[in-house]
Order: structure tokens, then sequence, then C-alpha cells
């Protein structure tokens, strides 16, 4: 009997963020400087990433931050007020050498969830995604899709908790991330999504 052949590897930001098992991490929304501060956790509860909003910025901005506090990946709102594309970029860096994908929302205006991914290389001219968000955010569950296929690598799901502080709710998501996906990757489209809705 033949024995099944390796999940894919999606590298989008680094291979050292692939591993070959599942996971899950939650990422969930911290009392810090910024409302766009988050903790992500893996399953032992270890803190293992971080995301700061960026203060006294005219773009919404934010970083992904690794244990040590080293900048992995900055996500910056090139719309302003609409909050439907994203640009993302490694380290901490917004030039154009370091850009790595846009993420687009499908319309301005969503009742199911659709943003489209295109990375750096894509030459499509944003005409065929490399990855689709697709689901429903408001009922709490999005899919990550390899192109315009079936094929998932990802789950982001959400809950709302009551939060304490200026009556805001303290948003928890669940990132489940397929062997061989890039987990900063998948992180950093959580936070997008997140942004994207608030």
């Amino acid at each position: 009997m033949a024995e099944p052949s390796p999940a894919p590897t999606v590298v989008v930001v680094d291979a050292r963020y692939c591993v070959p098992e599942a996971t899950a991490f939650a990422v969930a929304r911290v009392i810090g400087v910024t409302d766009h501060d988050f903790g992500v956790t893996n399953a032992a509860g270890a803190v293992v990433m971080r995301v700061e909003g960026a203060v006294l910025s005219f773009q919404k901005r934010s970083l992904l931050l690794d244990a040590s506090r080293r900048p992995v990946l900055t996500m910056q709102d090139s719309t302003y007020l609409m909050s439907s594309r994203w640009h993302v970029f490694r380290g901490d860096s917004t030039s154009r050498r370091n850009f790595l994908f846009s993420a687009v929302k499908a319309s301005v205006v969503q009742v199911s969830t659709k943003i489209y991914v295109y990375l750096a290389g894509n030459s499509s001219g944003e005409q065929v995604p490399d990855f689709v968000i697709g689901g429903s955010y408001y009922e709490g569950a999005c899919t990550v899709f390899a192109g315009n296929s079936d094929v998932a690598i990802a789950k982001i799901t959400r809950q709302n908790m009551a939060g304490t502080l200026r009556g805001l709710a303290r948003h928890v998501y669940t990132a489940r991330i397929n062997p061989g996906i890039d987990q900063a990757f998948i992180l950093s489209l959580t936070v997008v999504l997140h942004e994207m809705h608030h």
C-alpha cells in the first residue's frame, strides 16, 4: 500500500513557520497602547507572537512580533477609511522591496466574507488570487483556501467575550492551520480579517 503523499508546503513569510503537523493558535485582543493589540498563544497557553498596533500613525498599521518581540510582519491599511485593502510587508517595513502580499475585500459591504489574497509575485493583475478567505465573519467561521479552489489550508473561527474596558468586546480567534502551511501568514490573515471588520 502506497504511503500518503506529504501535505504541500506553503511558504509566504518564512519556512521556519511551516511545521509538519496541524497547529492551532488563539489570537486574543489584549489591553494595550492601541485598540489593535493581540496576544497569540499556542495549545499549551504559551505566548508565541504578539500584535501591536501603531501609535501616532495616519494609517491603521500593526506589527506581528515573534516571542522575542522581533518584527516578523507589518500589516498596513492602504484605504484609510474603508479598510478594504491591506498590504503586508516583511519585518518592520513598508518598503516596496519588502512587500509580501495584499488582502482585498471583494466588495466593501459584505454579508458573506470574500477576501482575495495576492502574493507579491502574482502577475495576473489581481485577476487570479493566490488565496481566498471565504465563509462568514459575522457567523464566526472563515476558511482560507488555496487559490479559487476548494482546498482548505486553514480555518479561522471567532467568538466575542464580554470586555470590561470601555464596554468593548474582547475578540478571541482560533486559527487552525494545516500541516506545512506558513503559520505567520495565517496569523497575519487573522489580524487583517479582524481589522477589516472593525
